[in-house]
């Protein structure tokens, strides 16, 4: 009974983000990057690291032409730890391909946002 009890108020371990499924991409200018991220941000079914939107966004302009930058986040997605990655390939002079890796469920919202972010732009 004792140990019962004792299990009760032990904390629980922290569960490991789920396996990375899917991905999404789509091409931004680099000025557009940081308002994306920022956009995405703001959705109410993520919580990202402070400031996300501003390290990546600064970031990306300094990768070189053909060149590859990416982060790992763990993020919450719907109150749950998930992992992000995302990936920049500067395919052009100031002109980044995007790719989103996470869950299924994650990726899902992402291509929402990046559906919404390109309508507001005009593409």
């Amino acid at each position: 009974m004792l140990k019962f009890v004792t299990e009760l108020f032990k904390p629980n371990a922290p569960k490991a983000p789920p396996p990375i499924t899917s991905e999404t991409s789509m091409n931004f200018d680099a000025e557009e990057v940081a308002p994306f991220l920022t956009q995405l941000a703001n959705n109410r079914r993520f919580a990202f690291p402070e400031d996300i939107a501003k390290a990546i966004g600064g970031a990306v302009s300094d990768i070189p032409v053909e060149d590859t930058k990416r982060w790992k986040i763990t993020a919450d997605f719907d109150g749950h730890p998930v992992r992000v990655e995302i990936e920049a390939f500067m395919d052009d002079v100031d002109a980044p391909d995007l790719y989103f890796f996470s869950t299924q469920a994650a990726i899902s919202e992402i291509e929402r946002e990046l559906e919404a972010f390109a309508e507001s732009i005009g593409t």
